[in-house]
């Protein structure tokens, strides 16, 4: 793609929130709803990666990222980062992926695992300048974790869209239950049948919370020689 010009500005505050905090347990269809809505052929995508999830090119240490994003600038970039899932880590990424974001140049942001990385309450500097600004500056951000209660509120506020799978305890169901202004019992509901379908609810800012179903396709059986 082309690298946006010096007279185009970084940012523009018309641009939509396409931002999503994505939440469940292992196994309740986060990654299968990523497949679905995410273009990973994208030549703008970066990745916090600590569990190697995603098909992309990958980098095992920050310098070599901190390279990458020197010599790509707001040209293409495709890159997991996979490193020690430390905070200091992550502000370090989070400060760098910022860096690259330009309102002429969009791109997609995944950071997965978020509650190993970040605070309960108010986001780190860097992380929090990601999420309350990467609207503006071109980004769409969609940040990952099995536990909502151990994730700082930066993230949630600055979200446009919440997904909510099936969740690993009951401190989880609590809280995603008052986030989605869904009753506990039917967050609990979730009928997930393994290699048939997941369900999901999503809601979009204040509209209320709708259940969706992926279904998987039956595996053929191979033919016999």
């Amino acid at each position: 793609m082309n690298k946006p010009t010096q007279s185009i500005k970084r940012q523009n505050a018309a641009l939509p929130n396409k931002n999503i905090i994505i939440i469940g347990a292992s196994g309740s269809g986060k990654s299968s709803f990523l497949r679905e809505k995410v273009d990973f052929k994208q030549s703008r995508i970066i990745a916090w990666d600590p569990e190697e999830d995603y098909k992309l090119p990958r980098v095992r240490d920050m310098q070599t990222f901190k390279r990458l994003c020197q010599k790509s600038g707001f040209g293409g970039i495709r890159v997991a980062v996979t490193v020690e899932p430390t905070e200091s880590n992550f502000e370090l990424w989070a400060g760098l992926v910022f860096a690259l974001c330009h309102q002429g140049a969009p791109m997609m942001i995944l950071a997965d695992e978020i509650a190993d990385v970040t605070r309960v309450t108010k986001a780190s500097p860097n992380w929090g300048q990601l999420c309350r600004k990467v609207r503006k500056y071109g980004g769409t951000l969609c940040a990952i974790t099995q536990r909502p209660q151990e994730c700082d509120k930066t993230i949630f506020n600055q979200v446009r869209f919440k997904w909510c799978g099936a969740l690993g305890s009951t401190a989880s169901y609590k809280s995603m239950s008052q986030e989605m202004d869904v009753p506990l019992e039917q967050l609990k509901a979730l009928d997930n049948i393994e290699g048939k379908q997941v369900q999901y609810w999503l809601r979009e800012g204040t509209l209320p919370a709708q259940k969706h179903t992926i279904s998987f396709k039956a595996k053929r059986p191979k033919a016999k020689a």
